[in-house]
């Protein structure tokens, strides 16, 4: 199994931003805002203590045309190290492990720290940063328990740690003369990839061994910087290639590394002229985003399966793809308003309902076809968890106790979903979340 598929943004903004992974914001996103949060958790910790530690809560009443042919999950706030001000989701195994960062206030400084909380979410393990170093961040997960990620110094020197089921971190080694890495995506077997960067944030791509052997993966020729998304099983590392064109523009080039390390460019579709990979299951199917030739945005739906053949399914944002090659994300309007789409494997689209003249976005999918996302309000923080079946029935998700809104970012093929609970203060700023997992 590849690793789970993580946010690809790890600014701290509650609504996790609105970046895809081309690293492209859009617009709608607010930052979080710490010193609120602190106040805030402070304000809720009697309110939701006992709700944080007890189980289950009770299913609330949605607002649903109809009853769900099936229960849905409930939700359960995931236990905090002592002193969390506010924590955040990043990931989900397939076993039922959470990945996330937490934050405490420390003298004034909010630094994130990397923490896994185990599959029966009874428990936590925190990933310390490194010795030396303040915070640490998770990028990848894999079957076995273990995290990747990165270790900071300070926010613009970090490098790559691989940390393992009990919580031991190890530095991944990086080549010499670069400013720092991270990584990105660890295997079953332990393979990691990921990268470094100079000191003018060119980034080039990287694997290591399970032992801890560090392989430079090459670029194409003729490139000068590039990326990883994702390591299968199998090894094969998924990425971009990038070459600059002189005049502020580069030319990025998706492309597949054996498990030899040896570069092939994926194919691209008539009338594009540039992709970058967004991610890839364990069996090989790439999801990525296409440029049209002479266009300057990333906006094209690209799908190759494991045989390189590809897809070009349309125009719109992608979060995810599971091994049927269906993928989920958002399409928009005239106006930029953004709706939950799924990109059917025969080509179609389908236009996910949602709560009527709310914006929405389906953020994750499981290889049965479930799919997971949320709802804005009219000042984007006023989300809603939603849940589609299969067969395109959307059904909102029940609330915690900290608020009526929440947001549900990952699920995995047993149907456990993982994401945040939000609060909204009397402005509607948000002022304090909490990982949360909603399961049967």
């Amino acid at each position: 199994m590849a690793a789970a598929r993580l946010h690809p943004d790890p600014d701290l903004d509650l609504d996790l931003d609105r970046t895809d992974a081309t690293g492209v914001r859009t617009t709608g996103s607010r930052p979080a805002r710490p010193a609120a949060l602190v106040a805030a958790a402070a304000l809720v910790a009697t309110a939701a203590s006992a709700a944080l530690l007890l189980g289950p809560v009770p299913t609330a009443t949605a607002a649903t045309a109809t009853a769900p042919a099936t229960p849905l999950p409930a939700p359960r706030f995931l236990p905090e190290p002592p002193g969390t001000a506010y924590s955040l989701a990043r990931g989900l195994s397939r076993d039922g492990a959470v990945v996330g960062e937490y934050y405490s206030d420390v003298s004034g400084q909010f630094t994130p720290r990397a923490v896994r909380w185990h599959p029966d979410h009874l428990g936590y393990t925190v990933l310390a940063p490194l010795t030396g170093d303040l915070s640490s961040r998770p990028a990848g997960l894999n079957g076995t328990g273990t995290v990747v990620g990165a270790s900071y110094r300070t926010m613009s020197d970090n490098h790559p740690v691989r940390w393992a089921p009990d919580g031991t971190a190890t530095a991944l080694a990086l080549p010499a003369g670069v400013r720092g890495g991270s990584a990105s995506s660890v295997n079953d077997a332990g393979v990691v990839a990921g990268g470094s960067y100079d000191d003018t944030y060119r980034s080039k791509p990287l694997k290591w061994q399970a032992d801890g052997t560090r392989v430079d993966l090459p670029l194409l020729p003729g490139d000068t910087a590039g990326s990883t998304a994702a390591v299968t099983n199998a090894g094969v590392v998924a990425g971009t290639s990038e070459r600059s064109l002189g005049d502020g523009r580069s030319q990025e080039t998706p492309v597949l590394w054996s498990p030899a390390g040896a570069v092939s460019a994926l194919p691209l579709p008539p009338g594009l002229d540039g992709a970058r990979v967004d991610g890839m299951t364990d069996d090989g199917v790439v999801l990525g985003h296409g440029r049209r030739t002479g266009g300057t945005e990333f906006d094209r739906v690209l799908v190759w399966t494991p045989g390189g053949a590809v897809r070009d399914a349309g125009y719109g944002r992608t979060r995810a793809v599971n091994s049927a090659g269906t993928v989920v994300g958002a399409t928009f309007d005239a106006h930029r308003s953004a709706f939950a789409a799924r990109w059917n494997p025969d080509g179609t689209q389908t236009l996910l309902g949602g709560p009527a003249g709310r914006q929405s976005e389906a953020m994750a999918v499981n290889g049965a076809g479930t799919a997971v996302g949320e709802a804005q309000g009219p000042d984007w923080n006023r989300t809603t968890a939603l849940l589609w079946r299969p067969d395109g029935t959307v059904v909102p998700l029940p609330p915690s106790p900290l608020s009526p809104y929440a947001q549900a970012l990952f699920v995995n093929d047993a149907g456990v979903v993982a994401g945040n609970a939000v609060a909204l203060d009397a402005a509607g700023e948000p002022v304090a979340a909490h990982v949360i997992a909603w399961r049967s």
